[in-house]
């Protein structure tokens, strides 16, 4: 079997993710990996492993993770590992990566298999002219495509040039759920932003000899939003972490202070408008907002008023 996954985004520091709980998920998601690979006898890893050009602290994961690899494994790019078109920094790991666990290629041009006999097109070289069409089309293909997702997100290349291949597995886009015509995507195992509830994340095993596949489902620590009505609501979780944005009316959020479990104060009223109070703002900000949005004053007034609480706060300030 092969094990394909894609889309891991290694990145540490993003906001309201705490630095500890990343690396603990990403060593859970390394070891769930060693294990499946146990039965397999290739992993290949479709792009996007990296979330940008990697910090020490991000090498590290990835050297640890590499460190661990027990069976052949190929990593090609994505485009989030590009640095500029038809560039990526794999380029620069690749020689690295090999010293320290030689079972490990990274491909940073198009590539044919000679022993599965399966084509690697990697998003390096996915905009030259004809990069497709280069390939045997009675063999599968791997390459890191974004696809289409109605309305809004369009295919970055026209699809139709991969309609011949029995089957093309992609990195990509996050969820399996958009797998289309023939393009088969893992989407990342990881969830990469908060959601409002668990979403299911997985990877692919695929026959090498007929070439069909299963998807199968990663157990993994999620990033979770909720909306609360009070602070005693906001509570700490271990496994998953868990964000709040807290609603209540202008008085009521004036008494919540912020912590790292606070996202967002939402201001309500009767009627439909609400008011995001964004944990950064200034208390002059946060009045410019509820001028602006929830009593719906002209810009002129909300300046003079603006004015009039600064006069105040720095006449408070000399007191």
């Amino acid at each position: 079997m092969i094990l394909f996954t894609a889309d891991w985004h290694i990145k540490l520091g993003q906001k309201n993710v705490p630095v500890a709980w990343a690396k603990n998920r990403y060593n859970l998601f390394f070891q769930k990996i060693q294990e499946i690979e146990q039965e397999c006898s290739l992993h290949i890893i479709g792009g996007d492993l990296f979330d940008r050009v990697p910090t020490m602290e991000e090498l590290e994961l990835y050297f640890s993770f590499i460190r661990g690899v027990k069976i052949p494994t190929i990593v090609f790019d994505g485009n989030h590992e590009a640095t500029k078109k038809n560039y990526t920094f794999f380029s620069q790991l690749k020689q690295v990566t090999r010293d320290i666990n030689p079972l490990i290629h990274v491909v940073d041009i198009s590539y044919v298999d000679q022993g599965y006999g399966f084509g690697i097109l990697p998003y390096r070289e996915l905009h030259k002219k004809g990069s497709i069409e280069k390939f045997d089309t009675s063999k599968p293909l791997f390459t890191h495509v974004r696809g289409e997702i109605p309305p809004h997100v369009k295919p970055e290349v026209n699809l139709d040039r991969f309609s011949e291949f029995p089957v093309v597995f992609a990195g990509d886009l996050h969820s399996h759920s958009n797998t289309q015509r023939n393009i088969v995507y893992p989407g990342s195992p990881m969830t990469t932003s908060f959601h409002r509830a668990r979403v299911e994340t997985g990877y692919l095993l695929i026959d090498e000899a007929s070439w069909n596949w299963m998807w199968e489902r990663f157990d993994l620590p999620q990033l979770i939003r909720r909306t609360v009505r009070s602070a005693e609501e906001m509570v700490e979780t271990e496994y998953d972490h868990t964000i709040y944005e807290i609603e209540g009316d202008i008085q009521e959020l004036a008494n919540v202070e912020n912590s790292t479990l606070l996202d967002k104060k939402v201001i309500k009223r009767s009627s439909e408008a609400s008011l995001i109070i964004e944990k950064e703002m200034t208390i002059e900000e946060e009045l410019a907002e509820y001028l602006r949005y929830i009593l719906s004053l002209k810009e002129e007034n909300i300046s003079n008023i603006l004015g009039t609480y600064n006069d105040y706060s720095q006449t408070v300030e000399m007191e």
